[in-house]
């Protein structure tokens, strides 16, 4: 594989250091929060720039949604076509695939100026709590919206026949 050829990731692991992400769950939260990280060598904590424009969306297209931000350090602008979302910790009242169809209709939203052709890259994270194995995981995507879609649907088959 080429370096610059495009790559699908659809994973979920278990964090191993949930630290962080339990600290949250006991303030008895609602919604996700988007969360900074750090990246690569740059001192302090970050977001990629789509992280307000996201959480903005949200705010206004699903108000019943408690979104939170952290306040970063600094901003990361990459200069690509693809979205690059903010790592988000979801709290238990939020599943994994309402978030990933909050993501696919802000996505699709932002689309709707493109030009014809052109594809949307995806790049997320959300960190949750399987509750039935009693872990926290760390959901990745990185894909085109067609794969996001494939996997919203698997997951809510997934959740219809779990119940």
């Amino acid at each position: 594989m080429h370096s610059l050829e495009s790559k699908q990731i659809c994973e979920t692991v278990v964090v191993d250091d949930d630290a962080n992400f339990r600290s949250y769950i006991k303030t008895n939260p609602t919604g996700f929060v988007v969360v900074t990280e750090p990246y690569g060598e740059l001192d302090g904590l970050t977001l990629p720039s789509d992280a307000g424009d996201f959480s903005k969306w949200v705010r206004q297209n699903t108000p019943s949604v408690n979104v939170e931000t952290h306040k970063a350090d600094r901003y990361i602008v990459r200069r690509s076509g693809d979205y690059w979302l903010p790592l988000v910790f979801l709290a238990s009242d939020i599943a994994l695939p309402i978030y990933l169809n909050l993501v696919a209709n802000y996505i699709y939203d932002k689309m709707k100026g493109a030009l014809k052709g052109e594809a949307a890259r995806v790049h997320l994270s959300a960190v949750y709590e399987d509750r039935n194995a009693g872990v926290v995981k760390r959901f990745n995507f990185e894909g085109d919206l067609d794969s996001l879609q494939k996997v919203i649907k698997r997951f809510d088959l997934n959740q219809f026949l779990d119940e």
